[in-house]
């Protein structure tokens, strides 16, 4: 059996930058144990598998890690909009459709950047820090929060989220969550806040771009900065834009792809 994929380097404008997403899109689902090997065999941060779906008027989407299926990945869901946007000349909005979040939506912007919906997924203060939390991240962060995704560890600067050194065994311990850390931008900067996630039970050890993170991260810093409309920097290796906007039950969030390989794999 043939089937398409495509690799896309999501969140950013720059070749080898961003986060890399597989897409695949297929005509039936496959069962769960090859989309799994193909997700492992690709070993990047995640491979998207996408089925129409007549009943739901939208794309079903499933998200794989090399390890395990994912409930919702950001940047995967953009580079599958940029896959399925290219197909299609004059296509303006997808939906897509995935079981742990139902409904996102994608559209095309002026310029090739994309912009996704996402329901709000907001973080709240942690009273009773996890041992395996407190010891994973140095330096220590001012604050934690915790949403259904993630452990969020608030810093000072930016300087201090570069400098964070995760102990990944001991924060592989806090699974299914994963850790989030993320400080306001310095001044003048042209973003403005930063995060870094590292997902040691999930994934592998830092992601380069998440963007279903910022379902959280965008709400939070959209309360402390006073301002809805926010522009992100991951500050991985590879590194990666997000651009941000609030709403009262959602938050959008939009990027840049560039496509990296189109092909097909053998199974």
């Amino acid at each position: 059996m043939q089937l398409p994929i495509h690799i896309i380097d999501a969140f950013t404008t720059e070749q080898f930058k961003g986060n890399q997403a597989a897409v695949v899109p297929l005509e039936a689902w496959l069962p769960t144990a090859t989309l799994q090997a193909i997700a492992t065999e690709n070993n990047l941060s995640e491979t998207a598998f996408l089925v129409w779906s007549n009943e739901r008027n939208a794309y079903e989407i499933r998200w794989f890690s090399p390890l395990q299926e994912i409930d919702f990945c950001g940047h995967a869901t953009l580079a599958s909009a940029f896959v399925l946007f290219g197909a299609t000349p004059g296509l303006q909005h997808i939906t897509f459709w995935a079981a742990a979040v139902g409904k996102l939506t994608a559209s095309q912007e002026d310029g090739g950047r994309i912009r996704m919906v996402f329901p709000r997924r907001d973080a709240q203060p942690l009273d009773a820090v996890p041992a395996a939390l407190r010891e994973g991240l140095t330096p220590a962060p001012q604050a934690y929060l915790v949403n259904q995704q993630a452990y969020v560890a608030v810093y000072a600067s930016q300087a201090q989220v570069r400098a964070v050194k995760p102990d990944l065994a001991r924060l592989q311990t806090l699974g299914p969550l994963d850790v989030v850390v993320t400080a306001p931008a310095d001044a003048g900067a042209p973003y403005d806040f930063v995060s870094r996630y590292f997902w040691p039970a999930n994934g592998g050890e830092e992601d380069p771009v998440t963007g279903s993170i910022h379902a959280a991260l965008a709400p939070y810093w959209a309360a402390q900065l006073g301002r809805n409309s926010l522009v992100a920097h991951q500050a991985s290796r590879r590194s990666g834009t997000l651009f941000c906007e609030v709403k009262p039950s959602s938050v959008e969030v939009a990027g840049h792809c560039v496509r990296y390989l189109s092909g097909s794999i053998t199974i």
